[in-house]
């Protein structure tokens, strides 16, 4: 297991720097470029814009280029060698010129606020998704399982920025126009923009988790009822019945965990896309987050950030299909790497 770990963190870094080589040479071709907001200004002798220039490297060559942005993003990986001990740098993602910061800066300051939405949503959806997928499939063509199948079609059809209006509407606008006080905020992450504890977090989080898991529950709830109706027309399962096991260790045990590979994969696969799905639900909430930062960025032409983004999000895509290879011995005994 170990070896083939470290494989695929090896090939998975191997497509990243890909990702990179890529994003780097459309950067090249832009004709906006990240400095242009410092070389446009008025007033602007040869010489300052000669060394603005050497101050974003682009007084050198393409290739020597892409080797410093290698270096500065692989810092951490570089940074923590010798002794005694230390803490390695952060990565150097370059310079937002609109936002007059760096980039790791802004990016660290935003990430926090994503990852909340994005794993309370992962939670919510699992939990909510799994039993509607196994009941409607012990209970297939019942009025429940017809009604979770229509449910499914609507979730899967509403689109995210639609949705968190209404929900906004319903639950923020609708009752304070009627003297009933806000049922949950309209936007943001903390009352007044004040970090206000626990508490009012989660009342934040209640419409934008919502909107974000909508999706994902009907989606996971179709292919966990399609995946369990196929193992539990096999025959291991009716032999486990005729020998008098319980419905429930069936169902759970044996038809559940049988069912699990295919469901994994697509886990994996649905952590990059809740990510993408947060840039939309961090608009309409104005959740303080990367998908306000990205929506931001785009108007600014601000290419270092988005980039940088961009990276994130690829490594996530590495990520999840990690864990994916990594679940599937938990899933399935029978699956072994050790000879890979």
């Amino acid at each position: 297991m170990t070896k083939f770990i470290i494989r695929r963190l090896v090939l998975g870094a191997l497509t990243v720097l890909a990702i990179t080589f890529v994003m780097f040479v459309f950067q090249q071709l832009l004709p906006d470029k990240p400095y242009a907001l410092l070389i446009n200004r008025p007033n602007q002798s040869q010489a300052q814009i000669e060394a603005i220039k050497a101050r974003f490297g682009a007084d050198t060559p393409f290739l020597n280029q892409y080797a410093v942005f290698l270096k500065n993003i692989s810092k951490p990986f570089w940074t923590w060698w010798g002794w005694p001990p230390h803490a390695p740098n952060p990565p150097d993602l370059g310079e937002s010129v609109p936002l007059h910061t760096t980039v790791y800066d802004e990016i660290s300051i935003r990430l926090p606020a994503t990852a909340e939405l994005m794993i309370t949503s992962y939670i919510f959806t699992l939990l909510v998704a799994v039993p509607i997928g196994i009941i409607s499939a012990v209970k297939q063509y019942s009025r429940l399982d017809n009604t979770v199948t229509s449910l499914s079609f609507v979730g899967i059809s509403i689109p995210n920025y639609w949705f968190g209006t209404m929900l906004i509407y319903a639950f923020a606008v609708f009752p304070y126009e009627h003297g009933l006080g806000n049922i949950f905020p309209s936007g943001g992450q903390h009352s007044n923009g004040v970090d206000s504890g626990l508490l009012d977090l989660a009342w934040h989080l209640v419409l934008p988790v919502i909107v974000l898991a909508v999706q994902s529950v009907a989606s996971y709830a179709r292919f966990i009822r399609s995946a369990m109706l196929e193992v539990l027309s096999q025959d291991y399962i009716r032999t486990a019945r005729a020998k008098g096991l319980a419905g429930k260790r069936v169902v759970i045990r044996h038809a559940f965990r049988n069912s699990l590979l295919p469901f994994i994969t697509l886990m994996g696969l649905d952590i990059p896309t809740l990510f993408v799905g947060a840039i939309i639900t961090e608009v309409v909430f104005n959740w303080p987050g990367m998908g306000q930062l990205f929506v931001s960025s785009a108007s600014a032409n601000d290419f270092p950030i988005l980039i940088g983004i961009a990276l994130i999000l690829s490594m996530l895509v590495v990520i999840g299909n990690l864990i994916a290879d990594v679940a599937y011995t938990w899933a399935d005994p029978r699956i072994s790497y050790e000879k890979r």
